[in-house]
């Protein structure tokens, strides 16, 4: 082989090698840069998960405090009612005549009051104080 042969058959090579590795280098990089969005993307679903939990926390907090509040707002509206039931019972005789004992309007007034009171406040609003009246449970 000549010298011209040689030389020809190195540089060639040398360009081939490069070429080689050029191509080899991009496809690196485009599989690095592929890999650093992927990653960037995972980070901020992650992130989006989080805030979703946060969510999903206060809505389960608000739940609970929305059945906590209705359980109350029950316990108390039964309690009147048995109250008035039980002051009503007392001269049921006598309702026939239209006659009502003045405890009995007394509380059927503070039952009013406060019924008026918890639908102006709403299910979650603070329960109106039930007060005792004489001859009352």
């Amino acid at each position: 082989m000549n010298l011209f042969a040689w030389l020809l058959a190195v540089v060639l090579s040398a360009l081939a090698a490069g070429g080689g590795g050029l191509w080899v280098g991009q496809d690196v990089g485009r599989t690095a840069e592929a890999a650093k969005r992927d990653a960037q993307n995972l980070k901020d679903l992650g992130s989006m998960l989080d805030a979703q939990k946060g969510l999903i926390d206060q809505a389960n907090a608000a739940s609970l405090a929305m059945r906590q509040a209705t359980a109350k707002r029950l316990a108390a509206d039964r309690k009147t009612t048995e109250d008035i039931t039980h002051a009503l019972a007392l001269t049921a005789g006598d309702r026939a005549g239209c006659h009502f004992p003045d405890d009995s309007m007394r509380q059927l007034a503070q039952a009013h009051r406060r019924a008026a009171e918890a639908a102006a406040s709403g299910v979650r609003g603070a329960l109106p104080a039930a007060t005792a009246t004489p001859g009352g449970n």
